[in-house]
Formats: C-alpha cells, sequence, structure tokens
C-alpha cells in the first residue's frame, strides 16, 4: 500500500518536527488521518534515522520513522521526511 499523508501533533496542537540531527520539537500526543476520528498516542518510541543514497545527490532521501501506539492499542509505523508526515503501516 501506498504511504498514507497524516498529521502528527504536541500537546498544544502544534505540529512535531523533526530536527537534522533527529530532535523532535515536542512529543508525539495526537495524529490524525483524513477522514478519520483523531487519536490520542498512548505510547511512541523513535526516531530511527534513515539516510538513503547519500552517495546520489539524485536519490538521496532522508527520513525519520517512529512507531506511534494510540490509546486503543494499534501500533502504527510513521514516517517524516521534509516536513511531512506518512502512515506506511498499522498493526492492530
Amino acid at each position: 500500500a501506498e504511504p498514507e499523508a497524516i498529521s502528527v501533533v504536541d500537546g498544544r496542537g502544534e505540529p512535531v518536527v523533526v530536527s537534522g540531527r533527529s530532535e523532535l520539537s515536542a512529543s508525539p500526543a495526537r495524529l490524525a488521518r483524513s477522514g478519520k476520528p483523531t487519536v490520542a498516542v498512548a505510547a511512541w518510541a523513535g526516531p530511527w534515522p534513515v539516510d538513503e543514497r547519500w552517495w546520489d545527490p539524485s536519490q538521496h532521501r532522508r527520513r525519520a520513522r517512529f512507531q506511534l501506539v494510540d490509546h486503543q492499542g494499534c501500533a502504527h509505523l510513521v514516517a517524516v521526511e521534509s516536513g511531512s508526515w506518512w502512515l506506511e503501516a498499522t498493526y492492530d
């Protein structure tokens, strides 16, 4: 499946940002998907930075992956790349 664009925000409703040094602006508090209710994040792990094809400027990609567990116990594998969050998989 193709990754789905999502929103990950902190406790104040501000987007969570990941710096180039893999530092978070705040802890993830809520995850929002288009057309679905926003869910509270009960636990999270990461970031796991990925620096792909660093030797090839035309195909170089940097992103950070996280696992977010919502209040219902579903685990979500998400990634942030160029400031955009993506849902890659959900495990229930």
